[in-house]
């Protein structure tokens, strides 16, 4: 079937309506919405036919804004990350896509650059934008970052980072503190008892070093022997911690083990460790925090905390979407548990006073 254009026969440069489709099919606008609504069940298959042969003879596209301004949904989701270089928030918005597509919704990508002022011009314009609900990584742990969404009443679920209690949003976090202890246990258990750790200076992974103090405490560690040292989110900052740390660790034997508290400063701190000749295993074990390509591609290979972060966007976007649908978590705020992955970067040592003097097992 064949339908004439009426738009061919002249200039029309105005964008179709569903009127001009209903006009073109020969139907009403109530049939022709209807049908390309998807509630087309007592609409004769002829007619569908024509609604959408019209529409496409038009080019007609629904207007998802005077959609949303009736109350309709526009299958429109945001989702808000600090970065796209950190490979850890490419896989978080990867599994969150890939259920928004799987559910018929259109994922609005946006990156914060970890800037308060850029994150609230984003979220005023999804507010403008009438998206349905969103995904965010807050830059501050204040809840009162949020207040535009808050007031626009959109569905939200908060990412990665969590906010300072209390706030009403769901939240998909990681066990940060967790793992970090998992970390410190597991290599007391090789026989390390001086341990150190470099990491970001930043509240959003604050909880990496807290776990850290907490686990060696309970070891009954002496904090002198297991030094924390924090720094900017840079390669340069990494090679310089981990010179700090060395240093920090001589005057009570040197650290046998080192926990890199963020992949990025890991870089750096690995490239350094390199250049000062200090080898792993064998002079210092190493283990990373987070599981970037690097540390598998080293020889030996990293010892690493692995982040569940496609599972993260998974969830994350399945609890909005069941938040769309009007069903509310039975779970508000999930903390998803880490997984440390054995490589060849850790060794077994025997407790000595003095680091010259570790030996292997």
């Amino acid at each position: 079937m064949h339908l004439a254009n009426p738009a061919n026969e002249g200039h029309h440069t105005t964008r179709p309506t569903l009127k001009d489709v209903a006009a073109l099919a020969h139907t009403s606008v109530a049939t022709a919405s209807n049908v390309l609504s998807g509630r087309d069940k007592f609409v004769s298959d002829s007619l569908t036919e024509r609604v959408k042969e019209a529409a496409s003879a038009l080019g007609y596209r629904p207007n998802l804004v005077a959609r949303s301004m009736k109350g309709k949904s526009r299958n429109l989701v945001a989702i808000l990350v600090p970065e796209f270089w950190n490979p850890v928030f490419t896989r978080i918005v990867t599994g969150a896509e890939r259920v928004a597509a799987q559910n018929g919704y259109l994922p609005l990508i946006c990156s914060t650059e970890g800037d308060a002022r850029r994150q609230e011009e984003y979220i005023e314009g999804i507010v403008a934008q009438q998206v349905d609900g969103c995904l965010l990584t807050p830059v501050s742990s204040d809840p009162d970052s949020l207040g535009a969404v808050v007031a626009s009443g959109i569905p939200c679920v908060v990412l990665d980072r969590p906010l300072r209690n209390p706030f009403n949003h769901p939240s998909v976090t990681y066990d940060m503190a967790g793992a970090a202890g998992t970390v410190v246990n597991y290599l007391a258990r090789r026989g390390h008892r001086r341990i150190g750790f470099i990491g970001w200076n930043s509240p959003a992974v604050g909880a990496r070093a807290e776990g850290f103090r907490e686990a060696t405490r309970a070891l009954r560690l002496p904090d002198e022997d297991c030094p924390i040292l924090t720094g900017e989110l840079t390669r340069e900052s990494g090679a310089r911690l981990v010179r700090e740390c060395l240093e920090a660790g001589k005057e009570h034997g040197g650290i046998t083990a080192l926990l890199l508290g963020h992949h990025h400063l890991g870089e750096g701190a690995v490239m350094e460790l390199a250049r000062a000749g200090i080898r792993w295993p064998d002079d210092l074990s190493v283990v990373v925090y987070g599981n970037p390509t690097w540390a598998q591609m080293m020889h030996p290979a990293f010892t690493c905390v692995d982040l569940p972060d496609a599972d993260m966007g998974k969830m994350a976007m399945e609890i909005l979407i069941q938040m769309l649908r009007g069903r509310p978590p039975q779970v508000v705020h999930t903390v998803l548990p880490c997984t440390l992955v054995e490589r060849g970067s850790v060794r077994t040592v025997s407790q000595t006073n003095e680091r010259g003097s570790d030996q292997d097992d």
